[in-house]
């Protein structure tokens, strides 16, 4: 049956508290509004096993539930007095995710006002057996995902691990490492085109930092250009197996290398690094996205309203050149461990896509 919120729950906001008094070792989260806790507290005023709604801010509306007890602020909707398994009215909201970001209110600070909260409708089962059949299997899908993220976690631990254990921890060159600058390991160190490309619904992509994560290219949010822009954007710089990408607008500094059998073209948001035949690099990627050039990266990024990393800057970076062999080494291990994570990922998306099909089976 569909059903208004408000006829089924009641909900209010909590209570304010100055982000400076907030207490490191306090025993209870702190929920702002926001995805995740913002601090400690050492007191509760909303119970556990509670479903909230964030009410202000760029995430209002986006649903979370708290297991524990914690101190709600006043950003943030706690639904309470309502059916006796929270958990399933959670999972009917967590559906419609979608939908409750878009009764948001407001340009400059986006909110979610009472009133249209109440008034969200949404598909609700009364039976509390059924119910509780639901939960159940939504739960064993939620562990299964969260089991294959954890593991996946733990697979880059071990890939920084080894590295730390064959090169040190660069920050302070335990291993005794000559530094040598970026513009000295490489070929060649340029970035995307300039000018606005023409883009098109189809056809070669086009990537920008947002399509840079960490040690892969992300194709989900991409734009696209023609066969004659791309060989006009060509006669500039053509990206090749190897070369190693890195964002240099807005999230900066993230880095992976261009894989085999994918043909694109880039704007000047992304930075091309061609390094030199006594660099793996495989090395290169995990020696960039290491603490120690992290670091650096952070200090040379323009301060301005978005973050900016310039090809001057790329040059003046300093890294390390272990021999070879060990580099190889180390490319190697990562290969086995991408194995694994590719075995690891593909059961990650079935649960995901299992997940997702059984919410909308349950609620449309």
């Amino acid at each position: 049956m569909r059903v208004k919120l408000k006829d089924i729950t009641k909900f209010s906001k909590g209570t304010q508290i100055n982000g400076k008094n907030l207490i490191d070792d306090g025993a209870y989260s702190y929920l702002n509004g926001g995805i995740n806790p913002s601090g400690k507290w050492n007191e509760f005023n909303v119970s556990e096993n509670t479903v909230t709604i964030s009410e202000g801010g760029n995430s209002s509306g986006y649903v979370n539930y708290m297991n524990d007890a914690f101190w709600c602020g006043a950003h943030c909707y706690y639904l309470y007095d309502g059916p006796k398994n929270s958990k399933y009215l959670y999972y009917a909201l967590k559906s419609q995710q979608e939908r409750l970001f878009r009764i948001r209110s407001g340009a400059c600070m986006p909110n979610i006002k009472k009133s249209d909260l109440g008034n969200f409708i949404i598909e609700y089962e009364k039976d509390e057996v059924r119910q509780e059949e639901v939960v159940k299997v939504l739960e064993k899908c939620e562990l299964l995902i969260e089991d294959y993220n954890k593991k996946l976690t733990l697979l880059d631990e071990a890939v920084r691990a080894r590295f730390v254990e064959m090169f040190g921890d660069l920050r302070i060159n335990d291993k005794g490492w000559k530094y040598y600058k970026l513009d000295e390991l490489t070929e060649l160190i340029t970035d995307g085109e300039h000018a606005t490309p023409k883009r098109t619904t189809q056809g070669i992509y086009l990537l920008s930092a947002r399509n840079v994560l960490n040690h892969q290219l992300s194709l989900e949010d991409v734009d696209f250009i023609d066969c004659d822009e791309f060989d006009r954007i060509s006669r500039r710089i053509i990206p090749k197996e190897g070369d190693v990408l890195i964002s240099c607008s807005g999230s900066i500094g993230r880095c992976c290398i261009v894989p085999k059998n994918i043909k694109f073209q880039m704007v000047r948001s992304i930075a091309l690094l061609r390094f030199k035949s006594n660099i793996n690099p495989v090395f290169a990627e995990y020696m960039i996205t290491s603490d120690y050039l992290q670091n650096q990266i952070n200090k040379s990024k323009t301060a301005s309203s978005q973050a900016n990393l310039f090809q001057g800057k790329i040059k003046s970076l300093k890294g390390v050149v272990p021999p070879l062999e060990l580099q190889n080494q180390f490319a190697s291990f990562v290969q086995e461990i991408d194995k694994s994570r590719s075995r690891i990922q593909k059961s990650l998306e079935a649960s995901q896509e299992l997940f997702d099909s059984l919410m909308q089976e349950y609620f449309g």
